[in-house]
């Protein structure tokens, strides 16, 4: 099966995680909001990181979420550190500036995120691939970007070549809030992803 086919599946389920999350959270905060999908990529995993590593530079506050199932998956969402701190007073309905620090709520805040996220990835390939797959609870993390995301791949890197970047943009009334998720396949999810798609 070509890498195109599995990059169009991939993409299909990017694209399909990102409406349904943009659904829930919408309700959770009672307010306008849309996740918008800016850009959907299969990199090599060196120039990942080497992107990712230039761009992100501050601190950020993250998700890591183990797929587990038919096809397992490594998941990783993670906001800038600031944009934590509004997030957090949209979700729990507070006046936005409340939220001073990293604190508890910040990370009860990022944790259902990346719950949220990972269900809708999870979800989408349930519904569309009929793929019997589940998110682990996410362990929150705050650090730099550089360190999370290199503790993110570190141990995939040994096996994959490459790894499906999505990147989005939080859009809440008049609010940008910059988030990035990352999906990266774990030992054969690719291969087998591709005799599904082949199937389709």
């Amino acid at each position: 099966m070509a890498d195109q086919e599995i990059d169009r599946a991939l993409k299909l389920v990017a694209n399909l995680s990102i409406d349904k999350a943009s659904q829930v959270l919408s309700k959770m905060i009672k307010a306008g909001a849309k996740i918008e999908l800016e850009g959907v990529s299969l990199e090599d995993v060196t120039k990942a990181t080497e992107r990712v590593m230039q761009s992100d530079t501050g601190d950020v506050v993250g998700a890591f979420v183990d797929l587990v199932g038919d096809l397992p998956f490594k998941f990783l969402f993670y906001v800038d550190a600031n944009d934590s701190l509004t997030l957090t007073d949209l979700i729990l309905r507070r006046e936005l500036g409340t939220t001073k620090k990293f604190d508890v709520y910040v990370t009860s805040t990022v944790q259902e995120l990346g719950n949220i996220l990972a269900s809708a990835v999870t979800n989408v390939f349930a519904s569309d691939f009929q793929i019997k797959m589940k998110p682990t609870p996410p362990i929150v993390v705050h650090d730099y970007a550089s360190t999370i995301f290199g503790e993110y791949i570190m141990e995939a890197a040994a096996e994959q070549d490459e790894i499906l970047m999505i990147e989005s943009m939080f859009r809440v009334v008049r609010l940008n809030v910059k988030c990035r998720m990352f999906l990266l396949p774990k030992g054969d999810a690719q291969k087998e992803l591709a005799a599904i798609v082949g199937k389709i």
